[in-house]
C-alpha cells in the first residue's frame, strides 16, 4: 500500500517513517512539509493512503481534504484534540493524537486494512460480496444486476436493478475488483455498466433503469468511447 506523509513538521515526519517501515504491506513513496507540494504528487501518482497533520502554514490539512480531487483514506493526526470531530466529518478513517506510539499506529493502520478487506470478489461467479453498513452483515451482489457505482469519498453505494447497497469502501478498491470488459469508469466518482448503457450524449450517458444521466469527465471520456467506437455502424 502507497502512502504519503504530509506534516510542516520534520521531526514528525521521521517519527512516523520509523513507525511505518516497520510495517510489511505499507511503502512510503513521498513526504511532504508543504502540503502544496503534495497536491500535485498525489495527481500524478497512485496514492493508498494519506498521513495528514492538521495545522500547517498555507492549507491546513482540513482543508486539504477538500482540495484534492482524488478519494483516498486518510489518516489525520494532530497534537489538538479539538480538531477530532470535523476530521470525522469529513470521513478521515482515524485520527491520531500526538506524541502517536506505534501500537496506536498499528490499530489506525489495521483500519485500513479492514476497509480495503471489506470487498470479496469472486467474479468468475459473476458476482461480488460487499460488507454493508449493518455490522457482520455480507451481501451478494449479482454483477448482472449493477446499474452503477458512486464513490462518496470513503464510502460507496451501489446501485442494482433491485436497490441501493450502501459500503465503507473506496472506489478504487471495487474498480479493481470489477471485470473491465463489463464495467467502466467514466468520472472520479461513478463507475457503470457497460451492459446498461442505453445513449451517450456529450459529455453525459444515460443508463437502462436508470433516470438521471452519469457524467462524462474529460479523463475518461477516451476510453468509454473507444468501448463504444468498437461496435459502432457507419456507412461504407
Amino acid at each position: 500500500m502507497n502512502c504519503i506523509i504530509i506534516d510542516d513538521e520534520q521531526h514528525a515526519i521521521d517519527l512516523l517513517t520509523i513507525y511505518i517501515q516497520k510495517i510489511e504491506h505499507l511503502k512510503i513513496i513521498g513526504t511532504f512539509n508543504n502540503p502544496i507540494n503534495a497536491i500535485s504528487f498525489i495527481e500524478h501518482n497512485s496514492v493508498d493512503l494519506i498521513f495528514l497533520d492538521i495545522e500547517m502554514p498555507e492549507i491546513s490539512g482540513l482543508k486539504f481534504i477538500k482540495i484534492i480531487k482524488k478519494k483516498i483514506p486518510i489518516i489525520l493526526t494532530s497534537a489538538y484534540k479539538e480538531y477530532a470531530l470535523e476530521g470525522f466529518e469529513n470521513e478521515v478513517l482515524d485520527y491520531l493524537l500526538k506524541p502517536i506510539s506505534f501500537e496506536r499506529l498499528l490499530q489506525s493502520v489495521q483500519r485500513v486494512k479492514s476497509a480495503e478487506n471489506d470487498i470479496t470478489s469472486i467474479v468468475q461467479n459473476k458476482f461480488i460480496v460487499l460488507k454493508t453498513d449493518s455490522k457482520n452483515k455480507l451481501l451478494k451482489i449479482d454483477l448482472a444486476d449493477i446499474i452503477y457505482i458512486e464513490g462518496l469519498k470513503n464510502y460507496l453505494s451501489v446501485f442494482t436493478t433491485q436497490q441501493r447497497v450502501i459500503s465503507l469502501l473506496n472506489l478504487k478498491s471495487l474498480e479493481e475488483n470489477l471485470p473491465t470488459d463489463s464495467f467502466i469508469r467514466t468520472h472520479k466518482s461513478f463507475i457503470i455498466s457497460i451492459a446498461k448503457v442505453k445513449l451517450i450524449d456529450g459529455n453525459q450517458v444515460f443508463l437502462n433503469g436508470l433516470e438521471r444521466s452519469i457524467p462524462i469527465s474529460d479523463s475518461y471520456r477516451k476510453k468509454l468511447f473507444e468501448v463504444f467506437r468498437k461496435n459502432l455502424i457507419e456507412n461504407k
